[in-house]
């Protein structure tokens, strides 16, 4: 149930949905969450952070969830920073980060919140993803090592499976402890968040997530995957528009965790790594004679092979 207007009592939980022209995936996803809060023992509140969508996300969410918070950004302040507006802004004991291409099926957030209360080591748990076709898209795993990220660039994973999220031999109808789950959808604790802070703000978009996966884990908390919680998630429903700037993202955030948490060697590593798929890629647009590709792959290049400096970013507290 949501909190109404003006209501003082502290909701149970926060649900932050962050959009970049996505109205249509923002109206499914909010009308799934709003439908799905009814059966939660104590009230909720959504947040709404719009990072200047120029569709009509805004006129949208105000017209048709009146009753949502709705903080609407100057400029595109990229999707950790948005999140982190979105949680300084939230007031529930539990807070649940929600892609706006994501759809909450019936009983996903009192499974996420009961087990967040019977397992108080718990400092956040993820649910189940499933593609739109009601398949596995599988979540929950080790946090990424030079060698993950060695076998998914050069897609030596195929050669034992298809997908290279996929843990053979896993369970994925059992609850287990993981290293990092999606950041489609994520539950942490309140308290967990005022200890390690929200999203470092030096990732623009992508691994910030991981990022604070492993904060949190550093911190003492488990970390889990419950599958009695089920969300839906449109893949790459978010990005798909953006291809140039999801790419540079990627790069230079895959690039940023590496600098922070990982030896130089293993940073050199995928320095490396991503040359190699630049010449590759940047040989196969001159074949193409695909000139706005080949201006674009070499100022890729040219930035991977500049030295990567540590400076972190802040962390909303």
């Amino acid at each position: 149930m949501e909190t109404p207007p003006g209501s003082t009592s502290r909701p149970d939980v926060s649900i932050i949905v962050v959009t970049f022209n996505t109205c249509d995936l923002t109206r499914m996803c909010l009308e799934s969450v709003v439908a799905d809060s009814v059966s939660l023992d104590g009230p909720t509140e959504l947040i709404v952070v719009d990072n200047a969508s120029a569709d009509d996300t805004v006129s949208m969410v105000s017209q048709l969830f009146p009753s949502v918070q709705l903080i609407v950004n100057p400029e595109n302040v990229g999707y950790a920073k948005a999140c982190n507006i979105g949680m300084q802004a939230a007031s529930g004991r539990y807070l649940l980060l929600l892609n706006s291409d994501t759809q909450a099926l019936p009983g996903a957030l009192k499974a996420l919140v009961h087990f967040m209360d019977a397992h108080p080591e718990a400092g956040m748990c993820g649910p189940q993803l499933l593609n739109e076709d009601g398949s596995l898209q599988p979540s929950g795993r080790p946090l990424p090592s030079f060698w993950s990220v060695a076998l998914a660039m050069t897609r030596a994973y195929r050669l034992w499976k298809r997908d290279l999220y996929l843990q053979l031999g896993r369970d994925y109808h059992q609850v287990v402890s993981v290293g990092e789950i999606s950041g489609a959808a994520m539950m942490v604790r309140r308290e967990v968040y005022q200890l390690v802070g929200g999203f470092d703000e030096g990732f623009f978009a992508y691994y910030e997530d991981v990022d604070w996966c492993k904060r949190i884990g550093e911190a003492g908390y488990g970390i889990y995957y419950v599958p009695q919680a089920q969300v839906i998630h449109r893949w790459r429903g978010t990005s798909q528009n953006l291809s140039e700037t999801a790419y540079v993202a990627g790069l230079r955030s895959l690039r940023y965790y590496f600098a922070k948490h990982h030896s130089r060697a293993a940073q050199v590593g995928v320095q490396l790594l991503l040359v190699a798929r630049e010449l590759i890629v940047l040989a196969s647009a001159v074949g193409r004679r695909c000139w706005p590709e080949v201006r674009f792959h070499w100022h890729m290049m040219r930035e991977v092979l500049a030295p990567y400096p540590v400076e972190r970013g802040s962390q909303a507290r």
